[in-house]
């Protein structure tokens, strides 16, 4: 009977799982074919809204359903229609604003609650009025800067606050000022990279919103690029796609670990290279669709990541040579190569993030008081200056 039942939770894990790193073709969004569309997600619906089909800016709205790949066609957005705008969400409703229509530079801003689908305008974004610019939510709280405007590109940074309809200037973005960079969060902080202004970028920046103050990370490796596709799964960035300084469109698509400052390629985007995509996240897949690729596109991929997306897999062979017990209730035992005893212990959950951490003290093997954690799938690295040796995963149960 145990037998059978360790099969059966086995098969559980990886019997029935989406494969890892891949991207598959899902129902095409049924608005019109587009680019620079905004997208949020409440209570795991997502939400496009606006963007340019060639002809006419755009202030349609629609939703999709992920356990039914379908898409339905809700209230239009009120107000001028526009492309490259912001958006996300905060405590259960959708945000939008800034953006280009037929005003060249906006900065009205917007709230969609997702119960009774009613538009309402809130306070307007701080700073000069702006189109191209980045926004995210973090903590509870919106950001938006950079962008253009009408007297030329912006590094202003400010924040949100839902509760109170204001808004606060932050310490202002501490590379160029640009537009069409990309954002993404991951392990408390925001992250800018890439973007135009006057030269093609691909710097990475994180801004800590406790400190209020911006730090340099390791450079996007693709091509410096605008107009790529970001999104975040867990605690993992992802960038890629866009238009790069060979004047051609991108294809291919980068994992950012905020834990470890590293960059890793995943698989290449499986629709055609292409810029001014959107992209949400839905119950840890990523979903883009729509874009520029000298056409207008409404197709839809469906993005699957690595079980651990906040670990890049490439290993030593054997690194960890043995790890016990697995599951494990309360001692976990992990012993290393000789050439590791002066590395340290990171055990991370689902998300990425630490939990534990401990060091090897020149030996070949420690003892790590796993109690603590709750019931669960995490993994085991070894970490040797900063850099990630290996990596294996363990159950903890009761």
């Amino acid at each position: 009977m145990r037998f059978y039942l360790n099969i059966f939770l086995l098969l559980s894990f990886v019997g029935f799982a989406t494969t890892p790193n891949t991207w598959v073709k899902v129902s095409d969004f049924t608005g019109n074919p587009r680019t620079g569309a905004s997208a949020f997600v409440v209570n795991d619906k997502a939400y496009i809204t606006n963007g340019y089909d060639g002809a006419n800016y755009k202030n349609s709205l629609y939703r999709y359903y992920q356990s039914f790949d379908v898409w339905e066609k809700i209230t239009d957005f009120p107000a001028m229609p526009r492309l490259n705008a912001i958006s996300f969400s905060i405590g259960g409703k959708g945000y939008f604003g800034s953006g280009q229509g037929l005003v060249q530079y906006t900065n009205d801003f917007w709230e969609f609650d997702t119960l009774s689908l009613a538009w309402t305008q809130k306070a307007d974004i701080g700073g000069a009025p702006r189109k191209a610019a980045c926004g995210v939510s973090l903590n509870g709280k919106g950001y938006v800067g950079l962008g253009q405007s009408s007297s030329g590109y912006l590094n202003d940074w400010w924040e949100y606050d839902a509760n109170t309809n204001t808004w606060s200037a932050k310490t202002n973005f501490s590379s160029s000022a640009r537009k069409l960079a990309c954002v993404f969060i991951g392990n408390g902080n925001c992250y800018i990279s890439c973007g135009y202004d006057g030269s093609f970028k691909n710097d990475t920046w994180a801004y800590n919103p406790t400190t209020n103050s911006w730090a340099v990370k390791q450079n996007f490796p693709g091509t410096p690029r605008y107009n790529a596709t970001s999104f975040t799964i867990g605690n993992t960035g992802f960038v890629g796609l866009g238009y790069d300084n060979t004047l051609n469109y991108a294809q291919d698509m980068w994992q950012y670990n905020p834990y470890l400052n590293t960059w890793s390629q995943i698989a290449n985007f499986s629709g055609t290279a292409r810029e001014g995509a959107n992209a949400f996240v839905l119950n840890n897949e990523a979903y883009v669709c729509c874009g520029f690729d000298n056409s207008y596109k409404y197709d839809v991929w469906k993005y699957s990541p690595n079980l651990d997306v906040s670990v890049h897999e490439n290993q030593i062979e054997n690194a960890i040579q043995i790890i016990y017990p697995n599951p494990v209730i309360d001692k976990l035992k992990v012993v290393v190569l000789d050439k590791f005893k002066n590395s340290s212990i990171s055990i991370t959950d689902v998300q990425g993030k630490i939990v534990l951490q401990q060091n090897m003290n020149n030996l070949l093997e420690t003892e790590i008081n796993v109690s603590v954690l709750k019931q669960g799938t995490y993994n085991v690295s070894v970490i040797e200056s900063s850099k990630l040796i290996a990596t294996k995963k363990i159950i903890k149960t009761h």
